[in-house]
């Protein structure tokens, strides 16, 4: 992995339980199964073991923090979309992060939302190098009986439904469209 990979999140949430979730302090992850597996079934180079130090969460005092430091980073083009009539949240960024231990705080982030989401099966993250032609999936999250999920088995983009990969990639196309017409190109000069 060495260019930045792209982050997409897409959850069904009611807006109240969206303010709840934004207001709410950060949740330190616990190391758990899970973690340990997830961790285990990555290729990356000089990788370490995974430690309650390394598995840490942002240092902002709540998760709208979170939110709003990565929208102010223009360079990882962060976008933040609810929609009312569909009660879905797309969080995610065009440039995330090419390296795992950067990556966790934010996998943290994404997996406390499971006591905020309505239960629904488009619920989910994924993290991949959207703009290189890489298929690798660095992180695939879902959501399942309250429980946010890392999967093991989501190597490759074909280890994960045709129907999401195709949905996250239409929908990742159309933030980059709507993403860079906003950027001030004659300011780069």
């Amino acid at each position: 992995m060495s260019e930045l990979s792209s982050l997409l999140c897409k959850v069904k949430i009611t807006k109240p339980q969206l303010e709840k979730f934004l207001n709410s302090p950060l949740e330190e992850p616990q190391l758990n199964k899970n973690w340990l597996e997830w961790w285990n079934s990555r290729k990356m180079y000089s990788k370490m073991e995974l430690t309650p130090e390394l598995l840490r969460t942002y240092h902002d005092d709540c998760n709208e923090e979170v939110i709003e430091g990565w929208i102010d980073y223009r360079e990882a083009m962060a976008f933040s979309d609810y929609d009312e009539s569909t009660e879905i949240w797309h969080w995610g960024m065009m440039f995330f992060s090419q390296n795992f231990t950067e990556m966790l705080p934010m996998f943290a982030f994404i997996i406390s939302l499971e006591k905020f989401v309505t239960e629904s099966e488009e619920n989910m993250a994924i993290v991949f190098p959207f703009f290189w032609g890489d298929d690798a999936v660095h992180a695939y999250i879902t959501f399942e009986n309250g429980k946010g999920i890392l999967s093991t088995e989501a190597q490759i983009l074909k280890d994960i439904n045709p129907k999401v990969i195709e949905m996250t990639k239409k929908y990742l196309n159309e933030k980059w469209e709507e993403l860079a017409k906003e950027m001030n190109i004659d300011s780069l000069d």
